[in-house]
């Protein structure tokens, strides 16, 4: 049978002539490329049957040669001004050394994975769960240092380009500008990490009324469900610290656990929840937080009953609430919670303007905006 000179062949290269074809490849990216701080992502939350999860986190952040294919600019570089706000979608195309991640990034991320979960560090990852070590994956982030941007990996090419002498030798990730939606932001490195504070995303609001001590800026802290009324005697106690659950002798001042919503529709039950100070005015009594663990919609009252004035209508988990700071002890707590405005914000202008112009024939349709 015919078949093409073995001595020629452009498809089963030798093994000589395949590590040259490489090692001139991680040589090009050194010489021509950049560095990038590439980011695994940690998937919290997740939902085995839709396969997505409420919650990210970006721990590690670990440089590596990138050469920039899109080198004349960025593709797509439209900014649109939405009802979110302004929207970037600059795109960018970087190629890495399979060979490189392969062996130096590679068994890192698999040890983060492992270690995060429990496991041993040599075990295999279950890819199910959003875990892999053998590439690069979407939803993972690019930090490109040079417009201070974060990038998502929205989809990994595999086979560009296309088998020289039988092989590949790069990942060519297409990357999209990333938009922050309340992930943690923990790699150790201040000029990623500031995302949170850089980004005017959803922020929990709380109208203090007493407390002690006072909150740091970034600090860490939890959030107890508590009532009010017994809510002065909280801070009385010797046992709310950091560091110790909030279990007081009296039966009847027990913080209560969160009843909050998972999914829509789904709800799950936590003692406390975390959360990280943004903005904190000891003199108004107002504390914003953000990088919440957990969160919930507001809601109509369960007993139904419905008021002219729209807030006596809805109701928020995190209103009466107990506030403790991990570091500096703070314990205050709220009346009531809302969230933070933001800039092209204009729900509540909405609502007034239709508030004036209504006709109720529903109850609900005094809160046509709210969650249902």
């Amino acid at each position: 049978m015919p078949h093409t000179n073995p001595f020629f062949s452009n498809t089963t290269g030798y093994t000589g002539e395949v590590n040259l074809f490489d090692d001139l490849v991680r040589e090009q990216i050194k010489i021509y490329g950049v560095d990038l701080m590439f980011m695994p992502r940690r998937m919290l939350n997740l939902d085995d049957l839709l396969h997505e999860s409420t919650k990210n986190a970006f721990e590690l952040a670990m440089p590596i040669p990138s050469y920039i294919k899109t080198f004349d600019g960025y593709d797509n570089g439209l900014e649109a001004l939405t009802k979110f706000g302004v929207r970037n979608a600059d795109e960018i195309t970087i190629q890495i050394s399979r060979s490189e991640f392969t062996a130096h990034y590679g068994p890192f991320v698999k040890s983060y994975y492992n270690s995060i979960a429990g496991r041993p560090g040599t075990s295999e990852l279950p890819e199910l769960d959003g875990e892999t070590a053998q590439r690069p994956k979407e939803g993972d982030l690019i930090y490109f240092p040079f417009d201070d941007g974060l990038f998502e990996i929205k989809y990994v090419q595999l086979d560009s380009p296309f088998f020289q002498l039988g092989k590949n030798y790069v990942f060519e990730l297409q990357c999209e500008k990333f938009e922050y939606s309340g992930a943690t932001m923990d790699t150790g490195y201040d000029q990623i990490d500031d995302t949170t504070e850089e980004i005017d995303y959803y922020s929990l609001q709380l109208d203090l009324i007493d407390g002690v001590d006072t909150f740091m800026f970034k600090e860490r802290v939890w959030i107890y469900s508590v009532d009010t009324e017994i809510a002065p005697r909280l801070l009385e106690d010797e046992d709310v610290t950091s560091g110790v659950d909030v279990y007081i002798a009296d039966d009847n001042s027990n913080p209560r656990p969160f009843s909050l919503y998972k999914d829509p529709g789904f709800t799950h039950k936590v003692d406390r929840v975390e959360g990280t100070v943004q903005y904190w005015n000891r003199e108004d009594k107002i504390l914003t937080l953000n990088d919440l663990s957990d969160n919930d919609p507001t809601q109509d009252n369960e007993d139904g009953i419905v008021d002219v004035d729209l807030r006596d209508m809805i109701i928020n988990k995190f209103d009466e609430v107990l506030v403790i700071g991990q570091h500096t002890g703070a314990k205050w707590y709220s009346k009531k919670a809302g969230t933070r405005r933001k800039a092209f914000d204009d729900e509540h202008i909405i609502q007034k303007e239709f508030d004036e112009i209504k006709v109720v024939d529903d109850p609900r349709d005094i809160n046509p905006f709210g969650f249902v």
